[in-house]
Protein backbone atom coordinates (compact mmCIF):
# COMPACT_ATOMS: atom_id res chain seq x y z
CA UNK A 1 0.00 0.00 0.00
CA UNK A 2 1.42 3.06 -1.06
CA UNK A 3 1.95 6.24 1.43
CA UNK A 4 -0.91 8.10 -0.12
CA UNK A 5 -3.27 5.51 1.24
CA UNK A 6 -1.89 5.66 4.97
CA UNK A 7 -2.56 7.18 7.59
CA UNK A 8 0.43 9.37 9.09
CA UNK A 9 0.31 10.04 13.32
CA UNK A 10 2.16 12.97 14.28
CA UNK A 11 3.06 13.59 17.22
CA UNK A 12 3.07 16.94 18.61
CA UNK A 13 5.34 16.89 21.09
CA UNK A 14 9.15 17.41 21.68
CA UNK A 15 8.77 13.74 23.14
CA UNK A 16 9.39 10.72 20.79
CA UNK A 17 7.53 7.81 20.13
CA UNK A 18 7.75 5.49 21.55
CA UNK A 19 8.55 7.66 24.49
CA UNK A 20 11.70 6.54 26.81
CA UNK A 21 9.64 9.10 29.46
CA UNK A 22 6.48 7.62 29.50
CA UNK A 23 4.62 10.56 28.08
CA UNK A 24 1.19 8.98 28.23
CA UNK A 25 -0.48 10.44 24.57
CA UNK A 26 2.72 8.81 22.99
CA UNK A 27 1.78 5.67 24.85
CA UNK A 28 -1.75 5.59 23.61
CA UNK A 29 -0.17 6.70 19.98
CA UNK A 30 2.41 3.57 20.61
CA UNK A 31 -0.63 1.23 21.38
CA UNK A 32 -2.81 2.22 18.83
CA UNK A 33 -0.40 1.03 16.00
CA UNK A 34 1.27 -2.24 17.64
CA UNK A 35 -2.56 -3.24 18.90
CA UNK A 36 -4.48 -2.72 15.39
CA UNK A 37 -4.73 -5.55 12.86
CA UNK A 38 -5.27 -2.33 10.41
CA UNK A 39 -2.27 -1.89 8.26
CA UNK A 40 -2.99 1.30 7.77
CA UNK A 41 -0.86 3.71 10.18
CA UNK A 42 2.57 5.42 10.32
CA UNK A 43 3.87 7.51 13.04
CA UNK A 44 5.95 10.32 13.12
CA UNK A 45 7.62 11.89 15.89
CA UNK A 46 10.85 13.99 17.36
CA UNK A 47 14.33 12.03 17.32
CA UNK A 48 15.52 10.27 20.75
CA UNK A 49 18.86 9.33 21.19
CA UNK A 50 17.90 6.92 24.28
CA UNK A 51 15.96 5.13 21.31
CA UNK A 52 19.06 3.92 19.69
CA UNK A 53 19.09 0.80 22.42
CA UNK A 54 15.38 0.30 22.03
CA UNK A 55 15.26 -2.75 19.39
CA UNK A 56 11.72 -3.42 21.09
CA UNK A 57 9.78 -1.55 18.01
CA UNK A 58 9.74 -1.44 14.32
CA UNK A 59 11.58 1.13 12.55
CA UNK A 60 9.00 0.50 9.49
CA UNK A 61 6.17 1.69 11.57
CA UNK A 62 7.63 4.76 13.63
CA UNK A 63 9.99 7.53 12.09
CA UNK A 64 12.15 9.78 13.51
CA UNK A 65 12.54 13.53 12.20
CA UNK A 66 15.95 15.45 13.54
CA UNK A 67 16.55 19.09 12.33
CA UNK A 68 18.82 19.71 10.53
CA UNK A 69 20.79 22.96 9.11
CA UNK A 70 18.22 23.53 6.93
CA UNK A 71 15.28 23.69 9.16
CA UNK A 72 17.27 25.93 11.38
CA UNK A 73 18.08 28.32 8.64
CA UNK A 74 14.17 28.47 7.77
CA UNK A 75 13.74 28.97 11.73
CA UNK A 76 15.56 31.51 10.58
CA UNK A 77 13.31 33.02 7.98
CA UNK A 78 10.49 32.41 10.08
CA UNK A 79 11.39 34.70 12.88
CA UNK A 80 11.66 37.37 10.34
CA UNK A 81 8.48 37.25 8.93
CA UNK A 82 6.93 36.93 12.26
CA UNK A 83 7.68 38.93 15.31
CA UNK A 84 7.28 36.78 18.74
CA UNK A 85 3.69 37.82 19.35
CA UNK A 86 2.92 36.82 15.66
CA UNK A 87 4.60 33.41 15.70
CA UNK A 88 2.52 32.75 19.58
CA UNK A 89 -0.47 33.49 18.06
CA UNK A 90 -0.20 31.98 14.66
CA UNK A 91 1.80 28.56 16.12
CA UNK A 92 0.47 28.93 19.84
CA UNK A 93 4.21 29.13 20.83
CA UNK A 94 7.10 31.23 20.77
CA UNK A 95 9.46 28.44 22.11
CA UNK A 96 12.35 27.92 19.27
CA UNK A 97 13.09 24.52 19.92
CA UNK A 98 9.13 23.98 19.46
CA UNK A 99 9.03 25.65 15.95
CA UNK A 100 12.40 23.92 14.61
CA UNK A 101 10.50 20.43 15.02
CA UNK A 102 7.41 21.49 13.53
CA UNK A 103 9.59 22.95 10.86
CA UNK A 104 11.33 19.56 10.60
CA UNK A 105 8.17 17.73 10.69
CA UNK A 106 6.95 19.92 6.99
CA UNK A 107 9.96 19.11 5.37
CA UNK A 108 9.88 15.66 6.29
CA UNK A 109 6.44 15.84 4.48
CA UNK A 110 7.69 17.31 1.59
CA UNK A 111 9.75 14.60 0.57
CA UNK A 112 6.38 11.91 0.66
CA UNK A 113 2.85 11.78 -0.04
CA UNK A 114 0.74 11.11 2.84
CA UNK A 115 -2.67 13.26 2.62
CA UNK A 116 -4.47 12.27 5.70
CA UNK A 117 -2.57 13.23 9.07
CA UNK A 118 -3.26 12.97 13.10
CA UNK A 119 -1.75 15.23 14.72
CA UNK A 120 -1.78 14.52 18.46
CA UNK A 121 -0.52 16.91 21.02
CA UNK A 122 0.38 20.31 19.20
CA UNK A 123 -2.12 22.55 17.70
CA UNK A 124 0.36 24.87 16.50
CA UNK A 125 1.81 22.06 14.38
CA UNK A 126 -1.73 21.27 12.73
CA UNK A 127 -1.92 25.38 11.83
CA UNK A 128 1.82 25.10 10.43
CA UNK A 129 1.46 21.62 8.31
CA UNK A 130 -1.56 23.26 7.26
CA UNK A 131 0.30 26.43 6.38
CA UNK A 132 2.52 24.52 3.87
CA UNK A 133 0.06 22.10 2.60
CA UNK A 134 -3.25 23.55 2.15
CA UNK A 135 -4.27 20.67 0.42
CA UNK A 136 -4.12 17.76 3.11
CA UNK A 137 -6.50 16.43 5.71
CA UNK A 138 -5.90 16.62 9.38
CA UNK A 139 -7.76 15.17 12.37
CA UNK A 140 -6.67 16.61 15.77
CA UNK A 141 -6.60 14.60 18.71
CA UNK A 142 -7.08 16.66 21.90
CA UNK A 143 -5.68 14.36 25.27
CA UNK A 144 -7.11 16.94 27.74
CA UNK A 145 -9.58 19.49 28.38
CA UNK A 146 -7.69 22.17 27.79
CA UNK A 147 -8.48 23.90 24.82
CA UNK A 148 -11.12 26.78 25.98
CA UNK A 149 -7.83 27.96 28.51
CA UNK A 150 -4.98 27.93 26.24
CA UNK A 151 -6.56 29.08 23.03
CA UNK A 152 -7.75 32.39 21.83
CA UNK A 153 -11.41 32.92 19.93
CA UNK A 154 -8.95 33.73 16.32
CA UNK A 155 -6.37 30.27 17.51
CA UNK A 156 -9.77 28.56 17.99
CA UNK A 157 -11.35 29.40 14.52
CA UNK A 158 -8.33 28.86 12.86
CA UNK A 159 -8.22 25.03 14.67
CA UNK A 160 -11.77 24.42 13.32
CA UNK A 161 -11.14 25.54 9.75
CA UNK A 162 -8.43 23.66 9.34
CA UNK A 163 -8.95 20.39 11.00
CA UNK A 164 -11.54 17.66 9.29
CA UNK A 165 -12.81 16.58 12.83
CA UNK A 166 -11.29 16.45 16.20
CA UNK A 167 -10.37 13.46 18.64
CA UNK A 168 -10.92 13.61 22.29
CA UNK A 169 -10.21 12.03 25.23
CA UNK A 170 -13.49 13.17 27.35
CA UNK A 171 -16.61 15.10 26.22
CA UNK A 172 -15.87 18.10 29.02
CA UNK A 173 -13.11 18.83 26.09
CA UNK A 174 -16.17 19.82 23.48
CA UNK A 175 -18.43 21.04 25.99
CA UNK A 176 -15.97 23.52 27.69
CA UNK A 177 -15.30 24.99 24.32
CA UNK A 178 -18.22 25.50 23.00
CA UNK A 179 -19.26 27.20 25.89
CA UNK A 180 -15.84 29.56 25.85
CA UNK A 181 -15.82 30.34 22.27
CA UNK A 182 -18.34 32.20 20.48
CA UNK A 183 -17.52 30.02 17.66
CA UNK A 184 -18.86 26.45 17.85
CA UNK A 185 -17.74 23.07 16.60
CA UNK A 186 -20.33 21.14 15.23
CA UNK A 187 -21.06 18.08 17.51
CA UNK A 188 -21.01 15.59 13.88
CA UNK A 189 -16.99 17.02 14.31
CA UNK A 190 -15.91 15.95 17.53
CA UNK A 191 -15.56 12.34 18.65
CA UNK A 192 -15.14 11.35 21.55
CA UNK A 193 -12.50 7.85 22.33
CA UNK A 194 -11.97 6.27 25.51
CA UNK A 195 -8.32 5.75 26.34
CA UNK A 196 -7.06 2.46 26.56
CA UNK A 197 -4.15 0.02 27.45
CA UNK A 198 -2.78 -3.18 26.38
CA UNK A 199 -3.19 -5.33 29.79
CA UNK A 200 0.06 -7.46 30.84
CA UNK A 201 -1.95 -10.35 31.32
CA UNK A 202 1.44 -11.73 32.74
CA UNK A 203 0.23 -10.02 36.27
CA UNK A 204 -3.15 -11.14 38.00
CA UNK A 205 -5.82 -8.50 37.56
CA UNK A 206 -6.27 -8.96 41.44
CA UNK A 207 -9.43 -10.58 41.06
CA UNK A 208 -8.77 -13.78 42.36
CA UNK A 209 -7.10 -12.53 45.16
CA UNK A 210 -9.89 -10.51 46.89
CA UNK A 211 -9.92 -12.60 49.96
CA UNK A 212 -6.11 -12.40 50.54
CA UNK A 213 -6.00 -8.74 50.50
CA UNK A 214 -9.08 -8.73 52.68
CA UNK A 215 -7.87 -10.58 55.29
CA UNK A 216 -4.53 -8.68 54.87
CA UNK A 217 -2.90 -6.75 57.71
CA UNK A 218 -1.41 -4.02 55.87
CA UNK A 219 -4.10 -1.60 53.48
CA UNK A 220 -1.67 -0.41 50.60
CA UNK A 221 -2.26 3.13 48.82
CA UNK A 222 -1.05 3.95 45.68
CA UNK A 223 -1.13 6.95 43.96
CA UNK A 224 1.01 7.04 40.43
CA UNK A 225 2.29 9.99 38.25
CA UNK A 226 4.01 13.05 38.83
CA UNK A 227 5.29 14.82 41.90
CA UNK A 228 4.08 18.32 41.67
CA UNK A 229 1.51 20.94 42.74
CA UNK A 230 -1.28 20.07 39.78
CA UNK A 231 -1.45 16.30 40.63
CA UNK A 232 -2.37 17.13 44.72
CA UNK A 233 0.36 14.78 46.17
CA UNK A 234 1.02 17.21 49.43
CA UNK A 235 -2.98 17.18 49.64
CA UNK A 236 -3.00 13.52 49.21
CA UNK A 237 -0.13 13.29 52.02
CA UNK A 238 -2.25 15.38 54.48
CA UNK A 239 -5.57 13.03 54.07
CA UNK A 240 -2.86 10.48 54.75
CA UNK A 241 -2.34 11.98 58.29
CA UNK A 242 -5.58 11.00 59.30
CA UNK A 243 -5.35 7.77 57.78
CA UNK A 244 -2.90 6.68 59.59
CA UNK A 245 -4.11 7.89 62.89
CA UNK A 246 -7.11 5.95 62.19
CA UNK A 247 -5.69 2.93 60.63
CA UNK A 248 -2.22 1.97 61.67
CA UNK A 249 -1.96 -0.99 59.21
CA UNK A 250 -2.04 1.70 56.42
CA UNK A 251 0.36 2.79 54.04
CA UNK A 252 1.15 4.58 51.13
CA UNK A 253 2.89 4.39 47.66
CA UNK A 254 4.15 7.46 45.90
CA UNK A 255 5.31 6.27 42.46
CA UNK A 256 6.88 8.50 40.19
CA UNK A 257 8.97 11.66 39.89
CA UNK A 258 9.17 15.27 39.26
CA UNK A 259 8.38 15.21 35.83
CA UNK A 260 9.04 13.66 32.70
CA UNK A 261 11.91 13.92 29.73
CA UNK A 262 14.91 13.65 31.98
CA UNK A 263 14.24 15.32 35.27
CA UNK A 264 12.68 11.83 36.85
CA UNK A 265 15.14 11.53 39.45
CA UNK A 266 15.59 15.81 40.39
CA UNK A 267 13.88 16.91 43.74
CA UNK A 268 11.64 19.52 42.75
CA UNK A 269 11.08 22.17 45.88
CA UNK A 270 7.42 20.82 45.68
CA UNK A 271 8.74 17.38 45.97
CA UNK A 272 11.04 18.40 48.68
CA UNK A 273 7.92 19.93 50.86
CA UNK A 274 6.42 16.01 50.04
CA UNK A 275 9.63 14.91 51.76
CA UNK A 276 9.57 16.99 54.61
CA UNK A 277 5.63 16.41 55.25
CA UNK A 278 6.19 12.88 55.66
CA UNK A 279 9.57 12.96 57.93
CA UNK A 280 7.92 15.45 60.21
CA UNK A 281 5.05 13.26 60.47
CA UNK A 282 6.48 10.25 60.50
CA UNK A 283 4.51 8.59 58.06
CA UNK A 284 4.54 5.05 56.39
CA UNK A 285 4.81 6.12 53.23
CA UNK A 286 7.10 4.64 50.21
CA UNK A 287 8.38 6.99 47.58
CA UNK A 288 9.57 4.63 44.79
CA UNK A 289 10.79 7.40 41.94
CA UNK A 290 9.62 6.73 38.75
CA UNK A 291 9.35 3.30 37.57
CA UNK A 292 9.55 1.95 34.35
CA UNK A 293 6.43 0.42 32.68
CA UNK A 294 6.89 -3.22 33.78
CA UNK A 295 8.46 -2.40 37.38
CA UNK A 296 5.38 0.04 37.57
CA UNK A 297 2.51 -2.76 36.47
CA UNK A 298 4.16 -5.08 38.73
CA UNK A 299 3.83 -2.64 41.68
CA UNK A 300 0.23 -1.49 40.88
CA UNK A 301 -0.58 -4.91 41.01
CA UNK A 302 -0.18 -5.34 44.81
CA UNK A 303 -2.02 -2.16 45.36
CA UNK A 304 -5.16 -2.19 46.94
CA UNK A 305 -6.59 0.90 46.18
CA UNK A 306 -5.30 4.12 43.90
CA UNK A 307 -5.81 7.47 44.46
CA UNK A 308 -5.77 10.03 42.15
CA UNK A 309 -5.83 13.61 44.30
CA UNK A 310 -5.59 16.39 41.54
CA UNK A 311 -6.10 19.93 42.64
CA UNK A 312 -8.35 21.30 40.05
CA UNK A 313 -7.77 24.75 40.57
CA UNK A 314 -5.08 24.29 38.96
CA UNK A 315 -5.08 21.22 36.28
CA UNK A 316 -7.72 19.57 34.78
CA UNK A 317 -7.01 15.93 33.61
CA UNK A 318 -8.30 14.44 30.11
CA UNK A 319 -8.64 10.87 30.91
CA UNK A 320 -5.93 9.61 32.63
CA UNK A 321 -3.76 6.00 31.82
CA UNK A 322 -3.07 5.93 35.58
CA UNK A 323 -6.57 5.14 36.43
CA UNK A 324 -6.98 3.13 33.93
CA UNK A 325 -4.32 1.02 34.82
CA UNK A 326 -5.19 0.50 38.41
CA UNK A 327 -9.10 -0.25 36.55
CA UNK A 328 -7.19 -3.32 34.85
CA UNK A 329 -5.66 -4.65 38.19
CA UNK A 330 -9.31 -4.39 39.51
CA UNK A 331 -8.00 -1.53 41.89
CA UNK A 332 -10.87 0.86 43.01
CA UNK A 333 -10.32 4.16 42.43
CA UNK A 334 -10.49 7.18 45.02
CA UNK A 335 -10.52 10.43 42.78
CA UNK A 336 -11.12 14.08 42.92
CA UNK A 337 -13.57 15.32 39.99
CA UNK A 338 -10.78 17.08 37.54
CA UNK A 339 -11.93 16.89 34.27
CA UNK A 340 -12.70 13.70 32.16
CA UNK A 341 -11.88 11.92 35.29
CA UNK A 342 -15.98 11.62 36.60
CA UNK A 343 -15.89 9.98 32.55
CA UNK A 344 -13.99 7.19 34.49
CA UNK A 345 -14.69 6.90 37.78
CA UNK A 346 -18.55 6.24 38.88
CA UNK A 347 -19.07 6.70 42.16
CA UNK A 348 -19.91 4.09 44.21
CA UNK A 349 -19.72 1.30 41.10
CA UNK A 350 -15.63 1.52 40.81
CA UNK A 351 -14.57 3.59 42.79
CA UNK A 352 -15.34 7.14 45.09
CA UNK A 353 -15.44 10.97 43.28
CA UNK A 354 -15.28 13.65 45.52
CA UNK A 355 -16.44 16.87 44.10
CA UNK A 356 -16.23 18.78 47.42
CA UNK A 357 -13.47 21.19 47.90
CA UNK A 358 -11.21 21.77 49.40
CA UNK A 359 -10.84 17.81 49.62
CA UNK A 360 -8.79 17.05 51.94
CA UNK A 361 -10.41 16.17 54.78
CA UNK A 362 -13.30 14.35 52.91
CA UNK A 363 -10.91 12.43 51.03
CA UNK A 364 -9.03 11.18 54.15
CA UNK A 365 -13.03 10.08 55.15
CA UNK A 366 -12.94 8.02 52.00
CA UNK A 367 -9.62 6.08 52.47
CA UNK A 368 -10.55 5.30 55.86
CA UNK A 369 -13.86 3.81 54.57
CA UNK A 370 -12.62 1.72 51.87
CA UNK A 371 -9.64 0.68 53.82
CA UNK A 372 -12.01 -0.65 56.75
CA UNK A 373 -15.67 -1.79 54.56
CA UNK A 374 -15.18 -5.16 53.27
CA UNK A 375 -17.65 -5.49 51.35
CA UNK A 376 -17.79 -2.08 50.08
CA UNK A 377 -14.15 -2.88 48.94
CA UNK A 378 -14.91 -6.02 47.52
CA UNK A 379 -18.14 -4.65 45.70
CA UNK A 380 -15.46 -1.73 44.24
CA UNK A 381 -13.02 -4.34 43.25
CA UNK A 382 -15.09 -5.96 40.80
CA UNK A 383 -16.89 -3.05 39.26
CA UNK A 384 -13.43 -1.81 38.56
CA UNK A 385 -12.58 -4.50 36.46
CA UNK A 386 -16.12 -4.44 34.70
CA UNK A 387 -15.57 -1.21 33.76
CA UNK A 388 -11.65 -1.63 32.21
CA UNK A 389 -13.75 -4.49 30.72
CA UNK A 390 -16.44 -2.59 29.22
CA UNK A 391 -14.92 0.97 28.00
CA UNK A 392 -10.76 0.60 28.24
CA UNK A 393 -9.37 -2.28 26.39
CA UNK A 394 -8.19 -2.05 22.94
CA UNK A 395 -10.73 -3.98 21.66
CA UNK A 396 -13.28 -1.22 22.43
CA UNK A 397 -11.11 1.35 21.38
CA UNK A 398 -10.62 0.86 18.23
CA UNK A 399 -13.86 0.07 17.66
CA UNK A 400 -14.37 3.65 18.43
CA UNK A 401 -11.50 4.88 16.64
CA UNK A 402 -12.15 3.03 13.14
CA UNK A 403 -15.86 4.68 13.52
CA UNK A 404 -14.70 7.91 13.92
CA UNK A 405 -12.10 7.62 10.89
CA UNK A 406 -15.19 6.34 8.56
CA UNK A 407 -17.40 9.34 9.50
CA UNK A 408 -14.27 11.56 9.03
CA UNK A 409 -13.60 10.47 5.81
CA UNK A 410 -10.00 9.16 6.45
CA UNK A 411 -10.91 5.17 6.07
CA UNK A 412 -13.23 3.41 4.24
Amino acid sequence: MGSSKKILIVYGSLNSVPSPEGAAPAKVIYETVISSDENTYKVLSNYNDALKKDTNFDNNLFFHCKPNLIDKFLLVLLKIKYSYEERREKFITGNNEQLLYYISVCRWLFFKDYNKIIVHVGVGLVQMIKMVFPKKKIIYYHHGTSLHSKLTELQWQSLIKNVTAIFGVNKIAFNKTNTTFNTKLDASKYFKINNAIIKNEKISNGIANIENKLNSSEFKFAFTGRICIEKGVLNLLKSFLTVSQVNKNSCLYIMGGAGTKGIHDKISPYFQECLDFVKMHNLNVIFTGFLNKELLMSYLSKMDVVVCPTDKRVYEEGMPLTIIEALSFGKPIIATDSGGISEIVVDNTNGVLIKTYPYIDELGLEMIRLSTDKNLYEKLVKGAYKSFLEKHTYIAYHKNFKTALIKSSFMN
